[in-house]
């Protein structure tokens, strides 16, 4: 359960503030909600004002942030940011929904622009006794002024570069502390930090997602960029262009709202089949064999990535968003009793039926290699250079940070280990509407990048030696084509640096040329001089057999290793 703890940052207690969050995390909270006082009722304090400076508040929330990250726990109000920062392109948030999306309607039947505005004569929409709901938030002058207030005319807002981020501060903290609506917000300063600061993290965090540093192929690429990562929980209406914000004094920020719908979807589809969902790609029935209908029936799968992954006896798999367990047990079978295979799925019900089969399999088999494990595919829990082989099978589509997650399978994956990726791919960048659709996402539509999309972002996540290994037509969705793609790519850390020993690598064929990740080209039949990491990358798969690497002080040789094409790569010089 997401439990959310407020406090309000006071003169009095403002240095506690930091270790109220630690206490927080001890008790196994999971968010610490912050709040900046309105100059009413007690925060009044009778003509003496209780308010900190708004330079000492942001040093609170900095020193707060900074102790929830060192704790494992979510300050909401930043993560409240970060989400809008990573918001649906063109979306601009346009001062708080008080009197726009929410009403406040008191004990005594009076209407108000929000809490936190209640029992302010001046601010009453009217009574309930003498008018609809309806007609007093339609037709009331005060909330007519209120949704004629915009950002755009607000003090000292039209020529600030973050109106449209910030949507101009809180009205409430604005009314109270100016005594109109489009009053300055004091806490303008605090917004403006808070944002920038959010900024900074989601770039320097982005940074080492986006392009991993260890791969040699770093090209400049939008660490971070609104639209990127956005999931909404709209339900299908066109996208609005003008947003506003609720009023922080009441809500909290749902951080896994975009998981939870699904987490939900999918959910359902693990109580009950769900023929709709099933993609005309199947497993071979031979690798069905040992598999209990129960699970088969529960494939939601895009392709057969296990079997286009060329298992070898012995190897550690594992398989994200590993569902019922159908591709980790089709796995089990063909690493063998000395190798391993794990799943990795997020969604309770879909781990129940996992683990309900996983003895029968077992039974069948003969032994017991599965493990199955709860986590997201952002945070995948499972050791550093610990796997042979990442599986995934239509569910990277449906995370809403798909550069993070291929970052996690990199960094999961040992050196030469390798990708196989099913996936949905759609011909064109999914247009805005579609994206928005719970049943789209759940279908695997909504989060579909398009096949450059993906291949780019696997390669910036240092991924070599891509290939598309099958292209199947699945669907067209309001005249937009999308296709099931599976994709292969291998992991090479470069560790050494460019050190040359006077290796040579010699490209045989069969085209006239050809250049790899790095910018190197290779001509046919040529001795080009490599670096000692480029000589191991060329030695092991997908490249081996292609090259004849040679030795320093010696010329390369027929018998040479690297001249024999090996599946794993592992003879190679």
């Amino acid at each position: 359960m997401q439990v959310t703890v407020t406090t309000a940052i006071a003169e009095a207690n403002a240095h506690d503030v930091p270790d109220v969050t630690r206490l927080l995390s001890s008790l196994g909270v999971n968010n610490h909600h912050l709040l900046w006082l309105h100059k009413r009722g007690r925060a009044d304090g009778g003509g003496r004002d209780l308010t900190p400076p708004v330079e000492r508040v942001i040093e609170v929330v900095r020193a707060a942030k900074a102790v929830a990250k060192a704790c494992g726990i979510t300050i909401d109000n930043d993560e409240a940011i970060r989400q809008r920062l990573k918001g649906p392109i063109g979306t601009k948030r346009d001062l708080a929904g008080a009197c726009v999306s929410s009403l406040c309607v008191y004990s005594d039947g009076k209407v108000y622009p929000s809490a936190a505005m209640a029992n302010v004569p001046e601010l009453c929409l009217g009574d309930l006794a003498s008018a609809p709901l309806e007609t007093l938030w339609r037709d009331s002058p005060v909330a007519r002024r209120f949704r004629e207030t915009t950002v755009e005319t607000k003090e000292h807002c039209p020529s600030c570069p973050l109106k449209f981020l910030c949507g101009g501060g809180d009205i409430e903290h604005a009314y109270f502390y100016g005594g109109h609506l489009g009053a300055h917000d004091p806490y303008c300063e605090l917004h403006k930090a808070m944002f920038m600061g959010a900024m900074e993290s989601l770039a320097d965090e982005r940074g080492r997602f986006v392009s991993n540093g260890k791969s040699g192929f770093n090209a400049p690429v939008i660490l971070a960029g609104m639209g990127e990562n956005a999931v909404t929980c709209a339900t299908g209406e066109a996208p609005r262009q003008v947003e506003t914000s609720h009023s922080t004094c009441v809500l909290s920020f749902d951080i896994d709202a975009p998981r939870k719908m699904v987490r939900d979807f999918y959910g359902e589809a693990a109580e009950k089949p769900q023929e709709t969902l099933c993609c005309p790609v199947r497993p071979m029935a031979e690798d069905l064999a040992h598999i209990p209908p129960e699970v088969v029936e529960r494939f939601y799968g895009c392709g057969s990535p296990v079997a286009d992954a060329g298992i070898v006896a012995g190897e550690t798999t594992l398989d994200l968003g590993s569902g019922a367990g159908i591709d980790v047990f089709i796995a089990a079978r063909r690493v063998g009793p000395t190798g391993r295979a794990i799943g990795v799925d997020m969604t309770d019900r879909m781990l129940a039926v996992a683990h309900e089969y996983k003895p029968v399999v077992a039974r069948n088999l003969g032994y017991d290699v599965v493990e199955f494990r709860e986590g997201f595919l952002e945070q995948v829990p499972v050791e550093d250079r610990s796997v042979d082989l990442v599986t995934s099978n239509c569910v990277v589509n449906l995370s809403p940070d798909k550069k993070r997650v291929f970052a996690e399978i990199w960094r999961v994956l040992k050196d030469h280990g390798r990708l196989v990726l099913a996936d949905i791919v759609s011909e064109e960048e999914v247009p805005a509407h579609q994206r928005r659709d719970p049943r789209l996402w759940g279908e695997c539509i909504s989060g579909a990048l398009t096949e450059e999309e993906l291949l780019a972002y696997l390669e910036r996540a240092g991924f070599y030696g891509l290939r598309i290994l099958k292209k199947t037509f699945w669907k067209e969705v309001e005249g937009h084509r999308f296709f099931s793609v599976t994709v292969r790519g291998y992991k090479f850390e470069k560790t050494t640096g460019c050190i040359f020993v006077g290796q040579q690598a010699i490209y045989q064929g069969p085209f006239k040329g050809i250049s790899d990740e790095e910018g190197h080209w290779f001509p046919r039949g040529t001795a080009v001089e490599v670096c000692t990491d480029t000589a191991a990358k060329l030695s092991h798969a997908p490249y081996a057999g292609q090259f004849v690497v040679t030795h320093p002080g010696r010329a390369a040789r027929a018998e040479d290793p690297c001249c024999t094409p090996d599946g794993n790569g592992q003879k190679c010089c």
